[in-house]
């Protein structure tokens, strides 16, 4: 029987949900808005359950993007998914953020081409982890993610064979004049429409690690954060600064 999946993004400033039933993806829905995942999240997995005409109780997978990314947005995504899927007795899956940003590229490629996918970080940093696309349109990561300067990513970044580099994701107009010096004309960017997260990805990963029966502890599940949260001290408002 295949199974019924609920999938979040929520690792940058998207905020997506999917659902996959009976073998098809059957609901994508996305707000492409910075700090809206605590408002529209769980109106927007009602809204997607609408659409498909199911019921909660009918999810048998919660898929999860896992990080690394916002600190803030994987919070609220795992929580949310860890919620739903204990109040409706559904199993978890965590799916690698980057890498679910790399799948979708990957009709895009030919095996041998490798893909960087990178969210930004603080600062001057991003998060990036690498690919190799092998036969079968699989892929096969280089290493673990890395949180690293932009100006590290020309020694940090492996070079194999002759084939294309893609970069992907929202950090990824800030690798090309790092790396244009290396890699020169082999570096691709693809549609813009397919170089944001999806939660529609999610789902298809997650079916492969269900497929492995790659589950998660429900209670003790913490996402991929990579790095420490450093809270900001708030700018003082216009009414602060007035001299009275």
């Amino acid at each position: 029987m295949l199974p019924t999946v609920l999938a979040i993004e929520t690792a940058t400033d998207v905020c997506g949900v999917a659902l996959h039933h009976d073998g098809q993806l059957v609901t994508n829905l996305a707000l492409y808005r910075s700090r809206v995942h605590a408002e529209h999240l769980t109106p927007l997995i009602g809204d997607a359950l609408r659409y498909a005409g199911l019921e909660p109780h009918s999810i048998d997978t919660v898929a999860v993007s896992s990080g690394p990314g916002s600190y803030t947005g994987l919070r609220i995504g795992t929580s949310t998914a860890k919620g739903f899927a204990l109040a409706v007795g559904a199993k978890l899956v965590a799916v690698p953020s980057l890498e679910a940003q790399a799948a979708r590229i990957v009709g895009y490629t030919v095996p041998g081409d490798l893909i960087c996918a990178a969210f930004n970080a603080r600062r001057d940093e991003v998060y990036s982890c690498v690919f190799r696309v092998d036969t079968g349109e699989s892929l096969f990561a280089l290493g673990e993610p890395a949180a690293l300067a932009v100006t590290d990513l020309a020694t940090w970044l492996p070079i194999q064979g002759d084939g294309r580099l893609w970069l992907v994701g929202e950090g990824a107009p800030r690798l090309v004049l790092a790396l244009e010096p290396t890699w020169g004309p082999r570096i691709m960017r693809p549609d813009s429409a397919v170089n944001v997260p999806s939660a529609a990805s999610v789902a298809r990963l997650a079916l492969v690690r269900i497929a492995a029966s790659r589950y998660e502890e429900i209670p003790s599940f913490e996402p991929y954060y990579l790095k420490d949260f450093v809270a900001r001290k708030p700018t003082r408002s216009l009414f602060e600064r007035l001299p009275f």
